[in-house]
């Protein structure tokens, strides 16, 4: 059973599909040290992957709030890290990215 999660104010969503013999690559990036490296960053609370359609993939972050997020988009010497540790499989993994404030919110009580 998963943790609960703590609210998020904001996401940021990464969409991505890996070619055909990388997956185990870049996946051990991913697990290996990448998302609990992003997770560090102030504010980010969680972060989930969902296997989806056409073999792609979706990595789903929450985040305390929008600042959290400019702060962390804003840190060239972290993201010029994640490049060179992206380099040797970028070409077999193409990225989308993006992100937003919750707009609306509904739970249901259980």
């Amino acid at each position: 059973m998963a943790a609960a999660m703590k609210d998020a104010g904001y996401f940021l969503i990464v969409r991505f599909w890996i070619d055909a013999g990388a997956e185990a690559q870049v996946m051990r990036w991913l697990e290996g040290g990448h998302v609990a490296e992003v997770l560090r960053q102030p504010g980010f609370l969680w972060c989930r992957r969902l296997k989806v359609a056409q073999g792609g993939y979706s990595m789903l972050y929450g985040i305390a709030s929008r600042e959290d997020f400019d702060a962390y988009q804003n840190n060239k010497a972290l993201h010029d890290k994640f490049n060179r540790e992206r380099e040797p499989f970028a070409q077999h993994l193409r990225i989308e990215r993006f992100s937003g404030e919750v707009e609306f919110s509904l739970e249901i009580e259980t």
